[in-house]
């Protein structure tokens, strides 16, 4: 999205200049995730910002990391997952952030910060949604017996096929552990053990020849439609909308594993504070109305007590999307929540301990 200024020929230099730099005010740069996500963004959130506000939302995709953070051209605000959050804020990275700038108490029967889910309320950002990362698999595979458990994902007797995952080592962890018995609520305590890394690994040598490897979320959807895997483990929302368009895909809601987003500011150089319209945009699109626009396009959880009570249809496809949300009820039979701080506290063992077993012949 692009906007043409015209000026006058006879306008002088001095003035376009001038005008050049009140135009630069009224546009934010907004770093997120790209596909599905991003278009309910834009349909629920930007471009009702712009409407109200004659703001300009530019957006640029954003892929996870604190590397990002640290280059030159750096966004106004940026959607991140809550360990990049965490680490990014402890390097400095970040804004500290006044809540009572941010937070409009836009529902009567609740207070502002009470109306936010417990630690939404961050130093150097604010949670606004819950996503759940799980396993997918495709109709036309299984005919007879489906997979049903974490632990179908690891048996390729039963169900044959390649297994499509994030080459990064998150989910596949506790995933493994739990497919070899381990309790959901021992998972995070086992892992910080020599113990529970070496049963983990065991149980990823298990299916290492029939692994394909996926960096963008994109593909795993994709990797599924295109018959080139049997299962995948990616976003509940990528699957969602790729079921929307007519994929063959069912969701394995058994362990899955539930984190949030955080909305934050990057901390440039000589930037002492954050821009107010920085804080105009997230004030907007952490206010419930929109919190509730955008969960009934995409079934992301918003993190205000207010927007989960007042969700209702899919915009477009008329069935309640509470029922879809990583949050509901039927959905979290041996769910897990992430441990943000435990992955932010052990990123660089668990990329040491990976990469050696990714490249071990």
């Amino acid at each position: 999205m692009k906007r043409f200024k015209c000026f006058s020929l006879l306008v002088s230099v001095a003035v376009i200049l001038v005008s050049n730099n009140l135009f630069a005010e009224d546009e934010i740069t907004v770093a997120t995730w790209g596909g599905s996500y991003e278009k309910a963004q834009q349909t629920a959130l930007f471009e009702p910002f712009e409407s109200k506000t004659g703001v300009l939302v530019n957006t640029t995709r954003y892929m996870g990391g604190t590397d990002v953070l640290k280059g030159a051209l750096l966004p106004d605000v940026m959607d991140m997952a809550l360990e990049d959050a965490l680490l990014a804020c402890d390097q400095n990275l970040l804004h500290r952030i006044n809540m009572k700038s941010i937070v409009k108490t836009d529902v009567v029967e609740f207070k502002a910060k009470k109306d936010f889910v417990e630690n939404a309320m961050l130093p150097c950002g604010i949670a606004h949604l819950s996503f759940s990362t799980l396993i997918a698999y495709d109709d036309r595979v299984y005919s007879g017996e489906k997979p049903q458990r974490i632990k179908d994902f690891f048996d390729t007797k039963r169900f044959p096929g390649k297994r499509a995952l994030h080459k990064k080592p998150s989910e596949i962890l506790e995933w493994a552990l739990i497919a070899e018995g381990v309790p959901v609520d021992q998972v995070y305590d086992l892992l910080s053990t020599e113990r529970g890394l070496r049963l983990a690994f065991r149980r990823l040598d298990s299916i290492r020849d029939d692994i394909i490897w996926w960096d963008n979320p994109k593909q795993a959807a994709e990797l599924l439609v295109s018959g080139k895997a049997a299962m995948a483990s990616g976003y509940n929302g990528r699957f969602f909308n790729a079921q929307l368009n007519g994929a063959p895909i069912t969701m394995i809601w058994d362990a899955q594993i539930i984190d949030w987003n955080v909305w934050v500011i990057p901390k440039r150089e000589g930037n002492k504070k954050p821009s107010k319209l920085s804080y105009d945009f997230i004030r907007f699109v952490t206010q419930t109305e929109n919190m509730v626009k955008l969960a009934e396009i995409i079934p992301y959880g918003p993190s205000r007590k207010s927007a989960l009570k007042r969700i209702g249809l899919h915009a477009d496809k008329g069935f309640s999307m509470r029922d879809h949300l990583p949050t509901a009820s039927h959905h979290l039979d041996r769910a897990i929540f992430r441990d943000a701080k435990w992955y932010a506290n052990t990123l660089k063992l668990r990329n040491s301990r990976f990469f050696d077993w990714l490249n071990k012949k």
